[in-house]
């Protein structure tokens, strides 16, 4: 027995267990394997079931039965409801009407925020690994509150791009802490359930933020910035119960204590685990350039060629988001007992082909089905992407290779809006075909993976 298997059995064991999140331990590359099926997210061992049963598949009720899973749940809905808020209904119109800054200053303070935070989640991810989610999140989330206090006191553009930059270093944490935690509550047998109630938080917070507080902007700037901060003030205040051992319980698994590597060494085994997912990297990278391509001409496109109004415009977002929560978490069940691969080809096919037949469609009764067939398309794809990649991520570095992975998306995503653009000058509809185009490319290439390669390293099983 190894050093660090004596440490996940002794002293250290029962303190995690009833405290707060310790970090996890690192094996050297040279002993680097694969997830047994009766290992948990942390490279634990699960209680081994009697020779011969059936190992126990965590529920989704078992999760929410969990108060760190709702911890995770409320520091993303926070961060989430803030940064939609922000960036998509209160930001845009305080700067341009009510500071009387330009559109271009406008577009620096967003990616600010959003190049900040694509770079900063790769040592977040390594920090995670190191000190675990809580004692990297109270720090980092704090640190976003921080700029959300500031904000209303800023009046030039120099301090918003600023308070951008620190927004985006204090949300970084937030993905790579969240998803290892509820992975790691969970278990791998249970990872795309895990995820999808994170996501659901998601698709919640951000979708609520900018409709609440694009009510608040035409009566008082001051009152939206006042909601934002109580909202945001939510994310520390869960991090800081998480830290503290209050959400924790004698039955959530323990993470082990630390081994700390060289960096050369840690280098090194990230390399061997990047080797093995590197098939992986390009659909990061072109399905979000694909969804990045048509982020910024769809209220264009809504308005001047559909002819829809505001009101109808928030049907067909509502319409879509509806369809993907009703349906997120009943797929990560069975994509969690079935498998990722069939559930990838569907998915993406499906949604190529609903984004191209979305600029074909008219009127909003047209309209409904073709945007309820995106949300079910990305309902598909949601827990069967995250159940893959997190399958075959060697779960000690699990928080490093998140960062990694959500980088890569993060480029793909910051570079499609400025195709996208490009394209809608050209022709209205280029931007959806390309990008149904993509989508469907993206479906044949999984189609032809060999189902092997979505196996390795104990990850999707089948």
């Amino acid at each position: 027995m190894s050093e660090v298997e004596r440490q996940g059995d002794g002293p250290d064991r029962g303190r995690a267990e009833t405290g707060a999140w310790g970090p996890i331990g690192l094996r050297s590359p040279g002993r680097m394997r694969p997830l047994a099926p009766d290992t948990d997210a942390a490279g634990g061992p699960f209680p081994a079931p009697p020779t011969g049963a059936p190992i126990t598949e965590t529920t989704i009720s078992e999760l929410l039965s969990r108060p760190q899973m709702w911890g995770f749940i409320a520091t993303t809905a926070c961060v989430e409801f803030c940064r939609g808020a922000l960036f998509i209904s209160l930001l845009p119109a305080y700067l341009t009407q009510g500071l009387h800054l330009s559109v271009a200053g406008l577009g620096m303070v967003i990616s600010a925020q959003y190049l900040s935070d694509t770079a900063f989640k790769i040592p977040a991810g390594w920090l995670v690994d190191r000190f675990g989610p809580w004692r990297v999140l109270l720090p980092f989330l704090s640190l976003a509150a921080v700029a959300v206090y500031l904000m209303p006191h800023a009046h030039s553009i120099v301090p918003f791009i600023a308070l951008g930059v620190l927004f985006g270093l204090g949300t970084s944490a937030n993905w790579p802490a969240v998803l290892s935690g509820s992975i790691h509550l969970g278990g791998m047998h249970a990872r795309a359930s895990a995820t999808s109630l994170t996501f659901l938080a998601w698709l919640a917070g951000g979708g609520i933020g900018p409709v609440l507080i694009n009510f608040l902007v035409g009566r008082s700037f001051s009152t939206a910035f006042l909601v934002l901060a109580v909202v945001i003030t939510g994310a520390p205040v869960a991090a800081a119960l998480g830290l503290s051992g209050m959400l924790s319980r004698n039955s959530d698994p323990p993470w082990r204590a630390p081994q700390v590597l060289p960096v050369a060494e840690t280098l090194t085994a990230l390399q061997a685990n990047l080797r093995q997912t590197g098939w992986l990297i390009p659909g990061m990278f072109i399905q979000m350039l694909a969804l990045g391509i048509v982020l910024p001409v769809m209220v264009p496109f809504a308005r001047g060629h559909l002819h829809l109004t505001q009101p109808q415009y928030g049907v067909m977002l509502l319409a879509g988001g509806a369809v993907t929560v009703l349906c997120l978490l009943p797929l990560g069940r069975v994509v969690d007992r079935w498998g990722s691969k069939g559930f990838l080809v569907a998915g993406f096919a499906l949604a190529g082909a609903a984004v191209a037949i979305i600029a074909l469609g008219s009127g909003e009764a047209d309209l409904l089905w073709r945007v309820s067939l995106l949300g079910f398309a990305y309902a598909l794809i949601l827990p069967a992407w995250n159940g893959l990649t997190v399958g075959k991520i060697d779960a000690e570095r699990r928080g490093l290779l998140l960062g990694v992975f959500m980088a890569i998306e993060g480029l793909g995503e910051a570079i499609g809006p400025a195709v996208g653009g490009a394209l809608y000058q050209r022709n209205y509809l280029l931007p959806f075909l390309v990008t149904g185009s993509i989508l469907v490319a993206v479906a044949a290439f999984y189609l032809v993976v060999p189902a092997r390669k979505f196996r390795p390293g104990g990850g999707d099983a089948r």
